[in-house]
């Protein structure tokens, strides 16, 4: 070393002097730090005191329970049972036994705490009534147990007293040891404060590079934020094709279902759903991560039945409650019926707490609590005695993407988005969700709301949100580039007893638009060449250029994403309506509901609507009449000769599986089922005209009301299969079920 400048010597021995000194002094703090770890005695002597105050908590509400209100006494005596089995599992009792050579009044107090077991079990149960005896052996009993959780409690806090004192004595001699590496660190450190400052010469050119590198990374930061943009759009764009064909898949499969199948169809066929909805979820929470990454993530305020949502939320967990595992809820009495607040993002931050709870869980129970704190906050918390979460993983388990390990990931399924996402969706509805754990004991999650009783609003959402089974018949136009999507359109309407039209771009339905009127537009934002927001723009366009203020058609976006940005701008070129895919005939209808019907309004007024109306109001047409011929004219000036051959081919195509479920309900003896089914025929044959048909589904449904036998209704039945061949001749005389060319 002599052969080096002297300035770089002395810095050699001053970093070597440092570095020891610091290793011996982290060496031995860390050495008698664990030993303390060990102990555990915090934990220890807070249960036992634990233990100690609900035993004396128990005595108290021995004394003031009245025979009319046992409740509040069964209930301190399960905390008080939870807390004497807490000291005797796991890890407290591993300690007590290395701790306490002699534990016999450990085995004296849990006998004494389980002998009162079938006491509380017969009041709980109203077996035995809680009257001065009971009151009298429970206080004996409780006085005795008082008495020996304080000796266990003096006699622990001796040992603690014990063990402090000898601890307080290593520390003594410890601090002697770093006070003297703490000196050493000093001088190593003054040495290389000197020689800082002989090298203060060159701080313009660290200082120099320093501010390079700090605009090398701020373009570094510049291009992960554009890396991060690129990343969300790319995953919304992904999630948007995926929905694109799963629309289809869950479309399909909901139409399957009406058909005539086998039990195992059936089973089948429900199956294909279920995965279809696992991975709908799967899709949504990737959308939902990449709104709350963009920002745009909307939360509602709107009223909404809280305790009705909770025991919805309740019930499937219950039924999926295993020996093993059990669920309970506590609701706490005073709870506001109905509050104000975005109850679909509730319910999803509940169902991933309570899911992560079941799935980390092997025995014992999850438990969901919830509380009202103040006049608007109320408090959601989530039990488990599940594995728990060890300290060092409780920074990270709100991270995206993380599980606690590895060991973990592979038992468990997940994508580790779960928990982020409820913890932004807590924090945007104006909470925080926090989480304390331990391992081997499990974990508890826990947030408050400021959510506002809204009891009047609610009854009048409540009522404004009542609607009729089917919609009225609406005459549509779908514009849709993915074939798949369109058939799956005009499946899901004629069902529903609508009338459409199909086209697969934005320049075809200006021309349709142009020439024939149309109820409502049901318009897919992205497709090929012009897309919906453009060919709304335009259609606006010409209502205003034709001053056509009074006639403007309602038109429905229809998209896999559901973005803000996506709303807004659909709404800016003119539309009137959003529905996201995938969706189901149920929210189909409650679109198609919202609006109401103005071409079909024309067919009224001499039409088979008139002659026999969809409240049963039947006037006799011409003798051997099947099919109206003024409705068929109107349809034909309306529609477009595929349009209408389309819905007489689906009409006819479903004739036979409508009978077969007629029959079906008349073997079971369900007259609603055979009326509701008898009135569905009714109203889809109104759309096209079909007198005969529509007089006996009237009858059908009369009869069925009436609770007509079977040999009655199953004549009745079968003479509506006679009128499907004289219908379908009819059509064929009409030129209906020639040259049909599907779209």
């Amino acid at each position: 070393m002599s052969s080096f400048p002297l300035r770089f010597r002395v810095s050699a021995i001053a970093a070597v002097l440092f570095f020891v000194a610091a290793l011996v002094a982290g060496g031995l703090t860390l050495d008698r730090q664990q030993d303390l770890m060990h102990r555990a005695l915090d934990t220890l002597s807070w249960n036992l005191y634990q233990f100690d105050r609900s035993v004396h908590d128990l005595r108290i509400k021995a004394l003031e329970t009245t025979p009319e209100n046992v409740e509040p006494l069964v209930l301190a005596y399960d905390i008080t049972y939870g807390r004497s089995q807490l000291m005797h599992q796991g890890q407290t009792r591993r300690f007590m036994t290395e701790l306490y050579r002699d534990t016999s009044w450990s085995a004296k107090v849990e006998q004494l705490v389980v002998s009162l077991e079938p006491l509380m079990e017969s009041l709980d149960s109203g077996e035995k009534a809680f009257d001065e005896e009971v009151r009298q052996t429970l206080l004996s009993s409780l006085t005795k147990l008082q008495q020996a959780t304080r000796e266990m409690l003096l006699e622990h806090t001796i040992t603690v007293a014990k063990l402090r004192s000898d601890d307080s004595r290593a520390m003594l001699h410890l601090y002697a040891v770093v006070l003297a590496c703490i000196v050493l660190i000093m001088l190593a450190g003054s040495a290389l404060v000197v020689l800082l400052i002989r090298e203060a010469r060159g701080h313009t050119l660290k200082a120099e590079l320093l501010e390079a590198q700090s605009q090398a990374l701020r373009e570094a930061v510049q291009q992960a934020e554009a890396t991060s943009r690129a990343k969300s759009d790319f995953m919304a764009m992904v999630s948007h094709e995926m929905r694109t064909p799963l629309s289809g898949v869950i479309g399909m499969t909901d139409l399957i279902k009406d058909e005539p199948l086998s039990e195992e169809g059936r089973h089948y066929v429900e199956s294909l759903e279920a995965s279809a909805k696992g991975l709908h979820t799967v899709i949504n929470d990737v959308l939902d991560y990449t709104r709350i990454e963009a920002g745009h993530m909307g939360i509602e305020d709107v009223p909404f039945s809280l305790v009705q949502m909770l025991n919805q939320l309740a019930q499937g967990y219950r039924i999926s409650s295993s020996d093993k595992v059990q669920f309970l809820m506590r609701l706490a009495p005073r709870l506001p019926e109905c509050v104000k607040g975005d109850e679909h993002r509730l319910r999803q931050v509940l169902m991933n707490l309570l899911d992560n709870a079941f799935k980390f869980t092997d025995q014992g129970f999850v438990m969901l609590r919830v509380t009202q704190v103040d006049a608007r906050g109320i408090s959601f918390v989530v039990y488990d005695t599940g594995c728990g979460i060890g300290e060092q993983d409780l920074g990270h388990i709100f991270e995206p993407f993380q599980q606690v390990d590895s060991v973990m990931t592979r038992r468990h399924e997940g994508s580790g988005l779960g928990l982020a996402i409820a913890r932004r969706l807590v924090q945007a509805m104006g909470g925080e969700l926090l989480v304390d754990s331990q391992v081997g004991s499990g974990s508890r999650f826990w947030f408050e709301l400021p959510l506002a009783s809204c009891e009047e609003e609610c009854r009048e959402a409540e009522q404004e949100g009542m609607q009729t089974d089917l919609p009225a018949p609406h005459h549509v136009l779908v514009v849709e580039d993915n074939a798949a999507n369109r058939e799956l359109m005009a499946a899901m309407l004629s069902r529903l007893g609508q009338s459409s039209e199909l086209v697969s771009s934005g320049e075809q339905a200006l021309a349709v638009l142009s020439e024939r009127s149309f109820d409502m537009v049901f318009m897919d934002l992205q497709m090929s060449g012009m897309d919906g927001i453009e060919t709304a723009r335009r259609w606006r366009m010409l209502e205003r250029q034709n001053h056509a203020q009074g006639t403007t058609v309602p038109m429905i976006a229809v998209t896999a994403n559901i973005l803000p940005e996506h709303r807004q701008a659909s709404v800016e070129a003119g539309m009137d309506d959003m529905i996201s895919k995938p969706f189901t005939r149920k929210e189909l209808s409650s679109v198609l509901q919202r609006y109401p019907s103005h071409v079909y309004a024309r067919l009224t007024a001499g039409s088979a609507l008139s002659e026999v109306s969809r409240e049963g109001q039947c006037h006799e047409p011409e003798e051997g009449e099947e099919i109206s011929a003024m409705t068929l004219n109107e349809l034909r000036s309306m529609m477009s000769a595929d349009a209408l051959q389309r819905m007489v081919h689906d009409y006819l195509a479903h004739y036979p599986v409508r009978l077969a479920r007629m029959r079906i309900a008349i073997e079971g003896g369900d007259c609603k089922a055979l009326g509701d089914e008898a009135n569905r025929l009714n109203n889809a044959s109104a759309t096209l005209g079909c007198t005969a048909i529509m007089r006996a589904a009237i009858k059908l449904k009369h009869m069925a009301v009436d609770n007509k036998s079977a040999e009655q209704l199953t004549a009745e039945v079968d003479e509506l299969e006679r009128h499907e061949e004289r219908v379908r001749e009819a059509w064929r005389k009409a030129g209906l079920l020639e040259n049909f060319r599907p779209v």
